[in-house]
């Protein structure tokens, strides 16, 4: 079965939230790790990852405004070929 546009955004998109979850988990295990091998922790640490977990987020609301553009274009399609197909002629029976 072929795949469509959306189902293929949508796939890229849970690509993108997975990586988005691993970087988050990554932060806390090396914060965590850190503390417990007797660093001291400011409560900025771990902020350096925020510029890449924006760039993600913005790449993720891009994918989700794709998905809906992606719907609307085949609404229309199929819109459009509704209108095309042939219609039955009409019979009228006369009295």
């Amino acid at each position: 079965m072929t795949r469509t546009h959306v189902e293929r955004l949508g796939e890229f998109r849970e690509i993108l939230v997975a990586t988005r979850r691993e970087g988050v988990r990554n932060v806390h295990h090396t914060r965590d790790a850190m503390r417990a091998s007797g660093f001291q922790i400011g409560d900025s640490d771990g902020s350096s990852y925020g510029a890449q977990l924006k760039a993600l987020q913005e790449q993720i609301e891009a994918v989700d405004r794709a998905i809906e553009d992606e719907k609307r274009l085949a609404l229309a399609i199929e819109g459009e070929a509704q209108s095309r197909r042939p219609t039955k002629p009409r019979i009228v029976k006369r009295a």
